[in-house]
């Protein structure tokens, strides 16, 4: 047994014993391959005579199964058992669990009916695979005698009993349908050697090198002893951890002699930390870019040279992983990722889970149009203008609406046609199919090949969506190899396999599958940093090694009993089969297993092991430094080495002071001192010219240039994005308009009450301004709102003739085109609603709003109408301007000094108004001259405006908490 740091310590002795005849070498899993290929076939060494090093992989390099198969071709006579994957095993584990609540619905407690049960039984299942539990033994450490003869189980009402009639139907399932477990591998291995003559003469003449293996499971460790006395060699290359009480390989064996390998040393550690997720990445991409020029924190606290970016390996979680990867692109780093990633996080599984959320919720307009807008479907052309107008709900609507749409638009990428490959999946999930139906189900919700080669034209001008596109293609071959890999298994499946799944049971599987599944790794880009997610193969080595998300709350994380064998349990257990105290390991043991893996992850490092981790979670709570970080650097005999300091970086400093000698990334990195106020102050910054096409300013929309000249200017182009509500505001408010111009018209023709024409001339205003109102069931509630509060404002304007209006009038004018001004080369223009002439002379202005009147008690729009009436050729003056509030059926306004007292207006001064309105008013002629609209943080329309973040005011304020009403 040779013990050694990092692998790379061991490459030259595995390289010098390639030759050795009857020489094989055993690793962890198929990661490992390719990685002892490469140590194999180290540069000074030959392959043996006749052989190629492809030719040494297929037959040198073996995991477990090859192992057990090795015996089985050499004539045992036994037939090989079909070996099964995760979600073949989840198949089974069904039909057991299914039969169980069948049979036994009133003796389970309530636990055994949840959806997770399942998962958690399997993983239990698997875990007394591993260690080679006999079925008897694990009733026995319950203290029960045996199955009863007709069939039940005295010991349903315990979550232990519970797992002992799973696992016994389980193995008895596997062994009467010829199956394997992958967890089952080595104990057949040590069966079929215990049976047969033939496989130990086979096992004699083997010499295996097993080299990765920390410690083996105890199925593991019985096939290995059984090949001992069968007279083969063995010979280990066994990962240390360093000071410790950690229980390995070489406990396993205390016969086998013990040689430190000589190698690499303890290597540097050095932290960083940042002050969540995203900028701890950013830190990390930023001091690698540093050091790669000799600068940064990196080199300050380390003083060792940068190794080149192939010499950098990174290991952590998939949010991790996915943050650095993001942070990398950024700063322009190379990275590669190491594996392929699993199907459960591609757009693919994301589509298909979204599909089920939306068929479930009866595809509603707006997340079903957003659904259909994405990658797999059309996101070219999605008519989303069309869409806004017609909102089609559910799912008669939708295939109405889209099937309108094609007709228009002829094309093999339709939305229709993409919506029907979305329905066939949600149906087939629905209705229910056998597995090998579902996953084609999943396979054909992406775009067959004609449609992708449509996509792939439209999208030539996006060039990072060729990975996206190029991931699902791979994740549509690996549903269809699994496919195929059922049909061909579900002889030997049986009832399991032919069963027919749906709604939640059909999505359970094909989630079992997606999450086990992972796509073909992406062609390998050099030189570039490898990225593993998840834990990396053992034989992984790098001269600076990347270590994310070293915090407390991973390790160790939580530590608990496992709820269906507890730790007395599992103590019984280890008594009766001389277990080992880290197989089915106990609370405490479960800690030490983490801080091994803790170790032998740092120990990947040759020369330097970067710790990077956030200060704080998502939600703002701080997050502690790993303990095992202090304990590896501790002690006379340090496993690691740390650098003389470490490096935090608050969300106080996500900008970098430009003070000394301190570097910015340019195109990614702005100062903190690039303006004043350490950039909370920005107005000066937006200095590029915003021209209008025309130097033409309408009047009513004054009030928003006083508010924000931006939000003016945004509006202005028509930035607005489209309203996409079921009831159109802007659509009602043009038969709100219409409905009053024809009430008035008719009122002073021929008398009645306003209140009474609102409600006679309602449905042919609406339906000349917003016709859906009238025709869409869905809008009925809004209909009958709008009918009865215009009847409410009529009733209002009613009492306002009463009151006095009606005798004082001599003229009214309706949607009255104002005179024209023009201020420093700009045109000022207005339409009043309108305008009632009083026998006076003087002018009564009135404006309709849909919502409440007090909310424009400070405008400056029939201000503004006020100074133009008075400017143009009539020479006109107004006594009063009032807003009428359909919303609350109210009226305010402002008023001169002898306006009539039968009018209630308010105290507001309507010619203080219109000093502030002349302001503005050469305000904005000075900004359409200059194209200058600066934004203007602190309006209190910031809160409700859609172009925050194109003024940016969002990185430079924080958030408030929106509590009052959109605009109306």
């Amino acid at each position: 047994m040779h013990t050694y740091r990092n692998p790379a310590d061991i490459s030259r002795l595995l390289s010098d014993r390639t030759g050795d005849p009857g020489r094989v070498f055993l690793v962890p899993s198929n990661r490992d391959r390719p990685l002892l290929l490469d140590m194999l076939s180290a540069e000074g060494c030959s392959a043996p005579e006749g052989l190629s090093w492809n030719r040494i992989r297929e037959r040198n390099v073996w995991i477990w199964d090859d192992l057990y198969r090795a015996l089985l071709e050499a004539g045992a006579g036994e037939k090989p058992r079909a070996q099964i994957d995760p979600p073949d095993h989840w198949l089974l584990l069904r039909s057991i669990i299914s039969s169980l609540r069948e049979r036994f619905a009133e003796s389970l407690p309530p636990g055994v009916f949840s959806e997770g049960f399942l998962d958690l039984a399997g993983g239990a299942v698997r875990e007394l695979l591993r260690e080679d539990v006999p079925p008897e033994t694990l009733a026995g450490s319950l203290g029960c005698a045996g199955c009863p003869q007709d069939e039940g189980c005295s010991r349903l009402d315990d979550e232990s009993g519970i797992l002992c009639r799973i696992y016994r139907d389980y193995t008895a399932l596997l062994e009467v349908r010829n199956l394997a477990d992958s967890a089952q591998i080595p104990s057949l291995g040590r069966d079929l050697l215990a049976e047969s003559e033939t496989a130990r003469e086979r096992a004699k003449a083997l010499r295996v090198t097993a080299v990765g293996f920390l410690s083996f499971a105890s199925g593991q460790l019985r096939f290995l002893r059984q090949l001992l006395e069968a007279g083969a060699e063995m010979e280990f290359f066994v990962p240390w951890c360093g000071p410790g009480d950690f229980y390995t390989a070489a406990d396993q064996f205390p016969e086998a002699s013990v040689t430190p390998v000589e190698g690499s040393g303890p290597a540097l550690s050095f932290s960083m930390a940042g002050g969540d997720l995203r900028l701890a990445s950013d830190t990390l991409a930023r001091e690698l870019l540093l050091w790669s020029a000799g600068e940064g924190k990196i080199a300050e606290s380390t003083g060792l040279p940068f190794p080149g970016w192939s010499a950098i390996g990174i290991c952590g979680d998939r949010e991790e992983t996915a943050s650095a990867a993001e942070s990398f692109t950024r700063y322009g780093l190379p990275f590669s990722p190491k594996d392929g990633v699993l199907v459960s996080e591609t757009i693919l599984w994301k589509s298909a889970l979204r599909a089920l959320d939306l068929a479930s919720e009866g595809w509603p307009p707006g997340e079903t149009a957003d659904f259909l807008s994405g990658l797999l479907f059309s996101p070219f052309g999605f008519p989303r203008e069309d869409f806004a107008a017609a909102l089609p709900c559910g799912r008669k609507g939708w295939l109405d609406f889209l099937g309108e749409r094609a007709k228009k638009t002829p094309s093999r990428n339709t939305p229709l046609r993409a919506f029907r490959r979305v329905l066939a999946f949600t149906d087939t999930l629905t209705a229910g199919g056998r597995p090998e139906e579902l996953l084609s189900a999943l396979g054909k919700l992406a775009p067959d090949r004609e449609e992708m080669k449509g996509l792939i034209t439209e999208a030539r001008e996006f060039p990072s969506l060729d990975g996206m596109l190029r991931t699902v293609n791979v994740a549509v071959l690996e549903a269809g190899e699994k496919e195929r890999a059922l049909r061909d298994l579900v002889r030997d499946l049986g009832d399991s396999g032919r069963a027919v799944l749906r709604g939640g049971e059909a999505a359970a599987f094909l989630a079992r599958w997606a999450e086990t599944a992972s796509t073909r790794t992406s062609p390998p880009v050099s030189p570039a940093m490898a990225v593993h997610q998840g834990t990396p193969p053992v034989l992984t080595s790098a001269a600076v090694w990347v270590f994310l998300g070293a915090t407390a709350p991973h390790w160790p994380g939580q530590v608990r009993e496992s709820p269906l064998l507890n730790d007395d349990r599992k103590g019984f257990l280890h008594d009766s089969l001389d277990l080992g105290r880290s197989h089915l390991p106990l609370v405490p043991e479960k800690r030490k297993q983490r801080e091994a893996l803790f170790r032998r992850l740092a120990a990947c490092a040759r020369e330097l092991c970067l710790f990077v981790r956030p200060l704080a979670d998502g939600s703002g709570r701080p997050l502690p430094p790993s303990p095992f970080v202090t304990e590896a650097e501790a002690g006379p005999a340090p496993w690691l080495i740390p650098a003389e300091t470490s490096y935090e970086r608050s969300l106080g400093d996500l900008l970098p002071q430009a003070v000394g000698e301190t570097v910015c990334v340019r195109g990614v990195e702005i100062p903190a001192e690039c303006s004043p106020r350490k950039g909370l102050f920005r107005r000066g910054h937006l200095t590029a010219p915003l021209p209008l096409p025309e130097k033409i300013f309408h009047l009513s929309g004054l009030d928003d240039f006083a508010a924000c000249p931006f939000l003016y200017y945004c509006r202005r182009m028509g930035l607005e994005p489209a309203a996409e509500e079921l009831f159109r505001r802007d659509l009602a408010g043009n038969g709100f308009h219409r409905l009053w111009e024809l009430a008035w018209k008719e009122h002073l023709s021929s008398g009645g009450s306003l209140e009474e024409l609102a409600d006679r001339f309602f449905d042919a205003a609406y339906g000349d301004g917003y016709p859906g109102l009238l025709s869409d069931q869905r809008l009925f509630r809004h209909r009958a709102d709008q009918r009865e509060k215009n009847r409410r404002l009529g009733a209002l304007q009613d009492a306002m003739e009463r009151s006095g209006l009606g005798e004082a009038r001599s003229e009214q004018r309706r949607e009255f085109p104002l005179p024209e001004l023009e201020i420093g080369g700009t045109v000022f223009r207005g339409r009043c609603d309108r305008m009632d002439i009083l026998r006076d002379g003087s002018a009564l202005l009135f404006d309709y709003k849909s919502g409440r009147s007090g909310k424009y008690t400070k405008s400056l729009q029939l201000a503004a109408y006020s100074i133009a009436l008075r400017e143009g050729p009539e020479r006109r003056s107004a006594s009063a301007a009032v807003f009428l509030g359909l919303g609350d059926g109210s009226a305010a306004g402002a008023k001169h000094d002898g306006a009539p007292l039968w009018l209630d207006a308010g105290k507001i001064s309507l010619a203080e108004l219109e000093s502030q309105a002349a302001e503005v008013m050469k305000r904005a002629a000075d900004s359409i001259a200059s194209g200058d609209f600066p934004p203007e943080y602190d309006s209190d329309r910031c809160r409700y405006c859609s172009f925050s973040s194109l003024c940016r005011r969002r990185d430079f304020r924080a958030e408030e908490e929106d509590n009052g009403e959109g605009e109306e």
